[in-house]
């Protein structure tokens, strides 16, 4: 099977798809975004459609619809009326099960997940987890399609809930969540931690290489004392949950963990991906023909 990416299709035209089709657009893909309610933007070298196109078999497609799971399989059944077995079938979603998503499938060797995170046309990684049964071509074509759009795949041989990234924000945000609820630290605090502390420490050593460099011997102690302390409930925090129940639910209700009354959220979303597109240029700027990176464990 050839592993370039010619032609794409990507079901769901919200933020999430639409920064996708910008990301691939300019890679020399043919990209086509779907969607069943009208689309009133332009994106250069995309084409919209209201139904799935049948006139030739997209190499790949890009689901990034609704996050229900029935929602999902209802597209999947339709690609595979359409399409049959010919695409490999891909997931945006990284809080749903991604083996449970794939049950049902005819063509469960073509399912897998390519995860992009949000700006999906900034960041310049993507998660490609193989799902249970995944064939290696399907998951050689997602590797390509990502270094064809000038991306690094972050490659998972089994699916876990959440994936990488997420497992590891929601653990942070887990105990974050616990420190704000029982009035050890505010919001503020948290957030200028996470800035001026941990964001600039992990931009320069990771997580593990930095314990590797501080000696784990202090590392291990430490996590003795701290690790049965931390909050371990194993269920959402009622903190946040009870926020979203009562429509608090961050800029665009105008009160989340801030009061942001009178902002104006795409001005707002504006400036941090700029932000983020400054910092990210730094990074690799920084991080370009670097002599200490260590080598991998044998």
């Amino acid at each position: 099977m050839n592993e370039s990416c010619k032609l794409l299709l990507i079901v769901g035209a919200g933020v999430m798809g639409q920064g996708i089709a910008r990301l691939f657009a300019p890679a020399g893909i043919d990209v086509t975004l779907m969607d069943t309610q009208d689309i009133h933007i332009s994106l250069p070298g995309v084409k919209f459609v209201r139904k799935m196109p049948s006139a030739a078999a997209p190499d790949l497609v890009i689901e990034a619809v609704f996050e229900d799971v029935a929602v999902k399989k209802a597209v999947y059944a339709e690609i595979e009326n359409v399409y049959g077995g010919r695409p490999v079938l891909a997931t945006n979603t990284s809080g749903l099960p991604l083996n449970e998503l794939g049950e049902g499938l005819r063509y469960p060797q073509r399912f897998l997940a390519m995860h992009f995170f949000m700006p999906a046309d900034v960041f310049p990684m993507i998660e490609v987890v193989r799902a249970q049964g995944t064939e290696d071509s399907a998951v050689a074509l997602a590797i390509s399609a990502v270094k064809q759009a000038g991306r690094e795949p972050i490659f998972l041989e089994r699916a876990v809930n959440g994936y990488l990234i997420n497992r590891l924000q929601h653990s942070i945000l887990h105990e974050a969540y616990h420190m704000v609820a029982e009035g050890i630290a505010t919001p503020e605090m948290i957030d200028k931690v996470a800035r001026q502390l941990l964001g600039p420490r992990m931009c320069v050593t990771g997580l593990l290489e930095q314990k590797d460099i501080a000696g784990l011997e202090i590392h291990a102690k430490a996590q003795r004392s701290i690790v049965p302390s931390l909050s371990h409930t194993g269920v959402p925090s009622p903190y946040l949950q009870n926020m979203v129940a009562r429509g608090d639910l961050g800029i665009r209700s105008g009160k989340g963990f801030y009061d942001w009354t009178g902002r104006d959220p795409s001005e707002v979303q504006r400036t941090a991906n700029e932000r983020l597109q400054r910092l990210l240029k730094f990074l690799e700027e920084l991080h370009n023909g670097e002599q200490h990176e260590p080598r991998n464990r044998s």
